[in-house]
């Protein structure tokens, strides 16, 4: 087992070093009340709705992780959701692979959770929910993908992509698509079929989008030029999402 996640680890990093090598830091944070440790960003109401899942999310290779804030914030103002970023070593999710799973006792009445990341971060969140794979119910990754078979884990899974991300290597992320469950391919929110998508991958490209408005963190070196705005982009990824979640009941 220690060779597997030792191999499976150099993968990831291999993969994300072919990604970048440059510092992101955002650009500027939003206004939103929220408690901050030196683990984690907990977004969250006065009166969250602990009958909806909890989102935790690992941000991307070498990114802030106050860069996610406005892009998962209306989930809190709209859905009323507590929603954890995670704080990890140098900015690298990688090294922390299991941090998710392992602060979910520290919030006992939220009884579903949704795992998510970008990039580095979304194949950090993979790594996890193999390791752990009854503490979540649901996955979402934005340009990432698993390099760990996940392909028989019976929850939903959304995958999220921009059409001119430069970053992303495609032969990669399409090679590894059979570590997720079965996919289908959508164009909009509105043709998922209302009722479980448990078992399942759905795989939506973001038109005119790219690898860094994922977050709010400036330009990335060697990413495509994304034709539409940062605050279109993640409007989007907020209906895909929501859009994922409601189906699934979480």
């Amino acid at each position: 087992m220690r060779t597997y996640l030792r191999a499976s680890y150099k993968a990831v990093i291999m993969a994300f070093l072919s990604f970048c090598s440059c510092s992101y830091l955002p650009e500027g944070s939003p206004s939103l009340d929220y408690e901050e440790t030196a683990d984690y960003i907990v977004l969250k109401s006065s009166n969250p709705d602990n009958s909806k899942a909890g989102i935790i999310f690992y941000p991307g290779g070498l990114v802030d992780p106050h860069a996610y804030i406005s892009v998962l914030e209306d989930f809190v103002v709209t859905d009323n959701r507590t929603i954890i970023i995670l704080k990890v070593t140098s900015n690298l999710a990688i090294w922390n692979s299991q941090k998710a799973s392992k602060l979910l006792k520290q919030f006992p009445n939220i009884e579903q959770w949704v795992l998510g990341g970008h990039s580095l971060g979304g194949s950090t969140a993979c790594i996890d929910l193999f390791e752990n794979p009854d503490q979540f119910d649901g996955l979402f990754l934005m340009a990432a993908y698993s390099v760990n078979d996940l392909s028989d884990r019976d929850i939903p899974v959304l995958s999220i992509t921009g059409s001119e991300d430069g970053v992303l290597d495609m032969s990669n992320f399409n090679e590894n698509k059979k570590n997720l469950p079965e996919g289908t391919a959508i164009t909009s929110p509105f043709e998922l079929n209302y009722g479980s998508t448990n078992g399942q991958t759905i795989y939506y490209e973001i038109q005119a989008g790219n690898h860094a408005q994922f977050g709010n963190y400036g330009l990335q070196d060697g990413d495509g030029t994304a034709t539409i705005s940062a605050e279109e982009q993640q409007n989007q990824v907020n209906e895909m999402l929501r859009e994922f979640l409601f189906v699934n009941d979480l």
